[in-house]
C-alpha cells in the first residue's frame, strides 16, 4: 500500500457540524467516512447521538454507524481492528479516507495505536462502583478532577463507567490514566490529517442549544423511553438519555430534564474545546 494514502480525521466539538463537513469532503474526493463516535455504533440510539440522516447517509458510503446493538460488548479495542480492516479495504481503491467523531481515544486508537494499561483487580474498580452508587456521579468527577486535570479535560464526565475506569487505573497504579496514554505510537501506513472545526464559544452554545430542541421536535423523549429499561447499560450512559431516565424516574420536570441537556452538552463542548486547541497537531477550521 502506498505511503501516500491519506486518512482526513474531522474533529471538534459537539454540534459544530462534523457529519456535513466530512460529507463535503467524502464527496469531494469520492471516498467513505467512518464513524469514530462511540455512541453513534449502537442501532437503537438515533436521535440522541445525531446520527447521520437518511439523506446524509445517502450523499456518501459510512461505516459502522448503527453496526452494533446496545448489548452487544464492544471495546475500543474492537474498534481499532474494524477500523483498520475497513481503511485497508478502502485504501485498495483510494487515495484518501475519511474518519469523524468526538471520541478522541477511538480516534487515537485508529492513527496511533492503543496503550498499554496497568490490569485492574476487580476490587478496586467494585470500590469505585460503590462510591458512585453512594455519593453520585458529581464526586466521581470531583476526585478525577484533582488527580488527573487532563483527563478531566477530554473525558465525558456524565458517563460514569469511564470515570471509574480511569479512576481505577489511577488507583492501582498511583498514576493519572492519563500518563497511559502517552506512549510510542505505531507506524501505520497511511498519514492522519487533522483538521477540528472551531466555532466562536456563543455560537456553539446556541447551535448546541438550538439541536437540543430540534432533538425534542424530531422525538427524542418517545426514544429514551423505549431505551428507558435498559438505562444501566453503558451505551445508555451519554448525555441526552440519562437526563430524560431522571425525568423519567421523577428526579425533575421534563422542562429541567431538556435544560440539563443543554447545559451537560455545552460544559462537555468546553472540555472538548479545551483539548483540541491544547494539541497543536489539529489544524482548525475556523467559522
Amino acid at each position: 500500500m502506498s505511503a501516500k494514502k491519506k486518512l482526513i480525521v474531522i474533529g471538534g466539538p459537539t454540534a459544530s457540524g462534523k457529519t456535513a463537513y466530512a460529507i463535503q469532503l467524502a464527496k469531494q474526493h469520492e471516498t467513505e467516512i467512518i464513524s469514530a463516535d462511540s455512541r453513534q455504533f449502537y442501532k437503537e440510539m438515533s436521535i440522541g447521538t445525531a446520527k447521520p440522516t437518511p439523506a446524509e447517509l445517502a450523499q456518501a458510503k459510512h461505516h459502522l454507524i448503527g453496526n452494533l446493538s446496545i448489548h452487544n460488548s464492544y471495546s475500543v479495542g474492537d474498534f481499532e481492528r474494524d477500523a483498520l480492516a475497513i481503511l485497508n479495504a478502502i485504501f485498495e481503491k483510494k487515495d484518501v479516507a475519511i474518519m469523524v467523531g468526538g471520541t478522541g481515544l477511538y480516534i487515537r486508537a485508529v492513527c496511533e495505536g492503543l496503550d498499554e494499561f496497568p490490569e485492574v483487580p476487580l476490587s478496586i474498580r467494585q470500590e469505585f462502583e460503590d462510591l458512585f452508587e453512594k455519593q453520585g456521579i458529581e464526586f466521581l468527577q470531583k476526585i478525577l478532577q484533582e488527580v488527573d486535570y487532563e483527563y478531566f479535560t477530554q473525558v465525558d464526565i456524565q458517563n460514569p463507567m469511564r470515570l471509574i475506569r480511569a479512576l481505577s487505573v489511577w488507583k492501582v497504579s498511583g498514576k493519572p490514566f492519563s500518563s497511559f496514554r502517552s506512549g510510542e505510537k505505531v507506524v501505520r501506513n497511511f498519514e492522519p490529517v487533522y483538521l477540528a472545526l472551531d466555532w466562536p464559544r456563543e455560537v456553539l452554545y446556541d447551535r448546541i442549544n438550538r439541536r437540543v430542541d430540534a432533538m425534542m421536535t424530531e422525538g427524542l423523549l418517545d426514544e429514551a423511553q423505549t431505551l428507558y429499561p435498559f438505562r444501566h447499560l453503558n451505551a445508555l450512559q451519554t448525555v441526552g438519555y440519562t437526563e430524560l431516565f431522571a425525568h423519567f424516574d421523577g428526579q425533575m420536570t421534563l422542562t429541567e430534564a431538556v435544560d440539563k441537556i443543554k447545559q451537560h452538552s455545552r460544559n462537555y463542548a468546553k472540555r472538548q474545546m479545551t483539548w483540541f486547541r491544547k494539541n497543536d497537531f489539529w489544524e482548525r477550521i475556523c467559522f
